[in-house]
């Protein structure tokens, strides 16, 4: 009686044993076909999504570098301002301007800490948009009453006289509106009496 063989089992191919051995290499060959062709395959599925993720991050590194690039812009436009106006107030100090992300005061001039003596003037960038030209040119004037006042009278700092000061290149009509402006992105209602004009009111008021 012939034997069949077991249900499951695969059978070696009948034939010489070269013929055999062939199959099996076949085989084998066979195997490694298909574990390199299948990461092939799945790689078009998966590129999209990974070519996806490099174009967000490109577009936002994009972004932060056209920021800086503004900002660079900003601070040569308000720097000729700057260089314009301490001619004008008779500033011979060097006053080198910074356009930053963030500044409590919205706007600030300091002396820099490197020794030279030199003064540093921050803006904070978002604060800027807000801004028309005349009025960027009035809060240069402010900061730079400051800076005359500190190479002047260092001991007479305050806001009235940095204001008077700044009137000299600038309407005091501007200054009063960039009070407002800044009171407003601090959130805190400040008064005119910072204004000369408004101080000499508020005292003929009081004398009547």
């Amino acid at each position: 009686m012939k034997s069949e063989p077991a249900a499951g089992v695969a059978s070696e191919p009948a034939g010489p044993p070269e013929k055999r051995q062939a199959t099996r290499i076949t085989r084998r060959l066979l195997k490694l076909s298909f574990m390199v062709m299948l990461p092939l395959i799945l790689i078009p599925v998966l590129l999209p999504r990974k070519v996806s993720a490099k174009r967000l991050s490109g577009s936002k590194s994009a972004e932060r570098s056209t920021r800086r690039e503004s900002r660079v812009v900003r601070e040569k436009q308000i720097q000729n301002v700057v260089d314009e106006f301490k001619i004008r107030m008779s500033i011979p100090d060097t006053v080198v301007v910074s356009v930053v992300e963030h500044n409590q005061l919205v706007v600030s001039v300091e002396r820099t800490r490197d020794g030279t003596g030199a003064f540093s003037l921050l803006i904070e960038d978002d604060f800027l948009d807000g801004l028309t030209r005349d009025e960027i040119d009035a809060v240069v004037a402010h900061e730079l009453g400051h800076v005359w006042i500190f190479t002047h009278h260092p001991f007479l700092q305050t806001e009235e006289l940095a204001n008077e000061i700044a009137i000299r290149v600038v309407r005091e009509e501007t200054l009063a509106v960039v009070y407002d402006k800044v009171w407003k992105r601090i959130g805190r209602k400040g008064d005119l009496v910072y204004l000369p004009t408004a101080t000499a009111e508020s005292s003929a008021r009081e004398s009547r």
